[in-house]
């Protein structure tokens, strides 16, 4: 059955108020203080043609100056979809539209093509998304779609990402007996395009068939983890369990990584439609049944308390039953959004209208009944489908629409309109985030064993590496000394392939050009020496106090990026300093200039040592500058850099045992020819050859790799050799563009070197979908180093 045209509309709808009044609601707090909030509502979309109505409106917003958004104000985008009146739960595809005024004004509604149904036996031989999840139970002709989708920022990958689920349809009457997935779209607002929807591949068991993440506020942790509450059976049973799953997210896939404990009551179809937020470190689940709502609390956001039924404070059944409840966090308060029986509204199905906000309690989990207030009043249609989007610290808004089921519900005054209720701040909300602000410090430390954790896909997956923990003579590590005897023998393989390094420098000779007071430290502009034959300029930055610090060598193209003077997102020494580290900041800075890059001895026309490694040997004198000085604790000095900084970290950090713990962040940290930017090939990394140089870019038969590195290649080396030189050393790769989740193959070698060690903490990867770092991958960085040299 085709999708049925939506009304003609205007390219700009114009928001309306639909009451004169704005209202001011001052929540009745549960501790002693003033926050407050204004309500104001307004209309994104209103008419109604008898046939078919509006359901499902949500809104995910892109804060202001994301990557994805540039301008003043936050793009804040709506997804809804079409409902058929004459049939239950009978939907079309997904229709967006967006507004870049806070609401004054809406585009048209516009399909969404990736939304289109998919048939079973249509136009590809291919099953359609989300069949494989239980194909047995279908066939030719059965058509599926999402539903239920609740778009959201998703800071870590800096993308909108929305999800639902799918629903499937036989002679356009929804299956009773179907296959059920966790449906999910990233939005490409440049393009102004939803990208094809996918489904979360949940472990293989009958329970996760009918698997099903409609209507649901999730909740996403710092370094790109996101805790999805979800609700499941087997497909031949009624009653639903609910419970979270953690899943990364890389900015396309969402990849499982584990589940948690079920809860379910044995009244009629169990518990559904949960919805998951956080405030102040604990978890808060509120869940759907037949006959009441639910909530739990959890510390960790997978592991939650029994089920209790939602009362009020005074003790009565707070009257929601048979429809969702979703929360509005406020970093000071926690409100709860519902609707309920006993507000005069017999005549609403279900009593799905209006819709109510209340403060919550968060210890003793009770409704405040003082600070209940109307937020959508009802005129006679549902309310009980909606969603929550926070779209900036000062504003929270409220979407929903009027589903225009059962039937004459219009005599009532209701057009099928799309609501938004917007809660204005009187303090702003500080867990909003706000682009290029980063995560707390202490959350995003909480969150960091996490990412040693490879999602479930890629556990004990070595690809096609060969063991580091193989001897030459084809003998296999069985214990820590073995390792100690192979570390040798790894190290020293890779040394004579490299170039010996020169003697280190145990006195780098410091010469102060420059020293000036900065917030909270001092910023000293240095000469040193680095090589033998050559000095550098860098930046050494101290902060204020006693000591002794932990300290961190950062290094770029030059040394001025790192601390403030350049790129965004890059200032590792700068913000690493404001947190109590000395930092040194170096960089190649003629080099760069002339395109060489790295460092060669004794010669650029004679390299003996390949140009990378002699950037890690310069590294592990500036790690001796730092050593020397009696403010730093020599044992707590460790290493970042991105890019080619990222690559120069890992060679130093591997090379150089003295560095106590390492960050790379996107250097590309294993052999890839796919890779433009994974260039080890070129001259001034490890593919050093006499001039005239290789003409610069991927390697081709015209344009060959010359050099030790196709040798490398060739005898079946790989980088995953250096990796596993850092244990039990701990190191972390922020992994973008160049090192995406699939790099856990290389990883898992080094994870288990680790493990004959007696340590499952040392080896972690965050993901992110771009190469340049953004404030969440950074703060992973800054987290890694408090964690591990603090």
């Amino acid at each position: 059955m085709p999708t049925p045209a939506p009304p003609p509309s205007r390219f700009r709808l114009q928001a309306t108020f639909i009451f004169t009044l704005c209202l001011v609601l001052f929540a009745i707090p549960a501790r002693g203080d003033d926050l407050s909030f204004s309500i104001e509502r307004t209309v994104a979309h209103s008419g109604f043609d008898g046939q078919t109505c509006w359901v499902h409106a949500r809104a995910g917003a892109i804060p202001a100056g994301a990557t994805e958004n540039d301008a003043g104000q936050p793009l804040v985008v709506m997804t809804t979809q079409k409902l058929l009146l004459t049939g239950s739960d009978v939907f079309y595809r997904l229709h967006s539209s967006t507004s870049d005024d806070l609401a004054t004004s809406w585009t048209d509604l516009t399909p969404i093509d990736s939304f289109a149904r998919q048939t079973v036996g249509g136009d590809s031989d291919a099953l359609p998304t989300g069949a494989s999840i239980a194909p047995h139970l279908l066939q030719p002709g059965d058509e599926t779609t999402v539903c239920d989708f609740q778009p959201k920022w998703h800071a870590a990958s800096q993308r909108l990402l929305g999800i639902g689920q799918s629903v499937w349809y036989r002679n356009n009457r929804v299956m009773h007996v179907r296959p059920r997935g966790i449906a999910y779209a990233a939005y490409d607002a440049p393009a102004e395009r939803w990208s094809k929807w996918k489904t979360v591949d949940l472990p293989d068991q009958p329970r996760f068939q009918d698997a099903g993440s409609g209507s649901v506020q999730r909740v996403d942790l710092p370094g790109g983890d996101v805790l999805i509450p979800f609700y499941f059976k087997q497909p031949n049973t009624k009653q639903y369990s609910t419970a979270v799953c953690r899943c990364r997210f890389d900015g396309d896939t969402l990849h499982f990584i584990e589940v948690g404990n079920a809860l379910t009551v044995p009244i009629k179809r169990g518990l559904y439609e949960p919805s998951l937020t956080r405030l102040g470190g604990r978890f808060y689940l509120t869940m759907r049944n037949d006959e009441r709502g639910y909530v739990s609390v959890s510390d960790d956001g997978l592991t939650f308390e029994p089920q209790r039924a939602w009362t009020f404070d005074d003790g009565s059944d707070l009257g929601s039953y048979n429809t969702q409840q979703h929360w509005v966090t406020h970093s000071e308060g926690l409100f709860l959004v519902y609707t309920r029986r006993g507000a005069d509204n017999d005549h609403v199905f279900r009593h799905r209208a209006p819709l109510f906000i209340a403060r919550v309690d968060p210890e003793s989990l009770h409704v405040i009944r003082d600070s209940e207030q109307v937020l959508v009043p009802e005129r006679g249609a549902r309310l009980g489908n909606f969603g929550v989007v926070d779209v900036s610290p000062d504003e929270t808004w409220v979407t929903v629409t009027e589903w225009m089921q059962p039937q004459g519900v219009e005599k009532h005054g209701s057009d099928n309109s799309i609501f938004v209720a917007k809660l204005k701040w009187n303090r702003p909300n500080r867990d909003v985030d706000v682009a290029g602000a980063g995560v707390p410090e202490a959350s995003a430390e909480n969150e960091l064993l996490s990412y040693a954790r490879p999602p479930k896909a890629y556990a004990n997956d070595f690809g096609n590496y060969k063991s580091p923990l193989i001897f030459a003579d084809g003998s296999r590590v069985e214990t820590p000394e073995d390792w100690g005897r192979r570390r040798a023998e790894i190290l020293s393989t890779w040394q004579s392939l490299l170039g010996e390094w020169p003697p280190l420098i145990s006195d780098p000779d410091v010469e102060i050009l420059d020293s000036r007071q900065r917030d909270g430290f001092t910023q000293q502009k240095i000469r040193f020496r680095w090589t033998p034959t050559e000095t550098t300029t860098g930046y050494l930055l101290r902060p204020d106090g006693a000591g002794p610090f932990p300290a961190v060598v950062t290094v770029y193209y030059e040394p001025e990026t790192a601390i403030g003077d350049g790129n965004p997102h890059r200032d590792f020494a700068l913000q690493l300093a404001r947190r109590g580290f000395v930092t040194l900041s170096i960089g190649t800075t003629e080099a760069s200039e002339a395109k060489t890059y790295a460092l060669y001895h004794p010669s650029i026309d004679d390299a003996a040592v390949q140009p990378l490694s002699m950037l890690a040997y310069a590294a592990a004198n500036a790690w001796q500058l730092l050593a020397d000085r009696p403010e730093v604790d020599s044992e707590r000095i460790g290493i970042v850099g991105h890019s080619f900084g990222g690559k120069w970290a890992m060679f130093a950090s591997c090379l150089f045992d003295k560095f106590a713990c390492a960050a790379w962040s996107d250097p590309g940290i294993v052999f890839d020819q796919s890779r433009p930017s994974v260039n080890y090939w070129e001259p001034w990394y490890l593919g050093y050859h006499p001039k005239p140089w290789r003409k610069r870019g991927v390697i081709t038969d015209q344009n060959p790799a010359r050099g030790l590195y196709p040798r490398l290649v060739a005898d079946g080396h790989d980088l995953h050799e250096l990796h596993a030189l850092m244990a039990p050393r701990p190191f972390l790769v922020s992994g973008g563009s160049e090192d995406p989740v699939r790099r856990w193959q290389a990883l898992n070698h080094a994870v288990a070197v680790n493990r004959i060690l007696g340590h499952d903490d040392r080896v972690m990867m965050t993901n992110r979908p771009d190469h340049s770092p953004n404030a969440d991958s950074n703060e992973m960085i800054y987290a890694f180093f408090e964690h591990w040299l603090k």
